[in-house]
């Protein structure tokens, strides 16, 4: 029987991650030393993610006995990712802070985001779920193209807007001027970021559920091939 109740749950706890992080903190990012309703609500969106995955996971090995059980576990997990993903904000936070353009460092920030979602994935399947890494076949390509398609999407759209900070800069220089370079540059660099963050949210989005189904694909392929 193919149990597909892992890639409901992760399809439907990806959009509600992207969708909640999105209208409510723009970008789930635990800023070190704001301890505001933002962070809270970061952290609440990152642990119940991550147990979610957790879920699904256990969902996809067939392994429930109980559900009480498995949401305490998820519980567990989704606390100790969420720390950990805490940590490594704080760390990132430390070399974006002196930036002075917000749209690299909100750039650094989702390149973490995708790094880390991407790594509990992976961490799921190879340790809790005990999968192997099989060497690469063709059947992992279009998985492979549609996260690189998207990552293509977001880099462009960081260049773009990148660009259109420095023809700001020049164009309205007039302005520049009254407020001074680094300034101005800082307000524009936080405007763009905050325009690009709905085509961030529908990119991790992307990635992430294509991330799972592309790992399931790949263990799929294990299965048959000792078959």
């Amino acid at each position: 029987m193919d149990n597909r109740k892992d890639v409901y749950i992760v399809i439907a706890a990806t959009i509600f991650f992207g969708v909640f992080s999105k209208v409510t903190v723009n970008m789930p990012y635990m800023a070190w030393g704001y301890f505001d309703q933002y962070f809270l609500l970061s952290l609440l969106w990152w642990f119940l993610y991550t147990g979610a995955l957790y879920v699904a996971i256990r969902e996809y090995m067939f392994n429930i006995d109980s559900y009480i059980k498995v949401f305490g576990q998820a519980i567990l997990f989704g606390a100790a990712a969420t720390l950990l993903k805490t940590g490594i904000d704080a760390l990132t936070e430390m070399f974006v802070r002196q930036s002075g353009n917000t749209m690299i460092s909100i750039f650094i920030m989702e390149l973490v985001l995708l790094l880390f979602g991407c790594a509990v994935m992976v961490f799921l399947f190879y340790f809790i779920a005990k999968q192997s890494i099989s060497s690469w076949k063709d059947s992992l390509n279009p998985y492979a193209g549609i996260i690189g398609g998207a990552l293509a999407l977001y880099v462009g759209m960081v260049f773009y807007y990148l660009l259109k900070l420095d023809w700001a800069l020049e164009t309205y220089s007039g302005a520049v001027a009254e407020v001074g370079a680094e300034q101005a540059k800082l307000n524009l660099s936080t405007k763009f970021a905050r325009e690009s963050a709905g085509i961030g949210m529908i990119v991790y989005v992307i990635i992430f559920i294509t991330m799972w189904l592309g790992l399931r694909k790949n263990a799929e392929s294990r299965k048959l091939k000792k078959a």
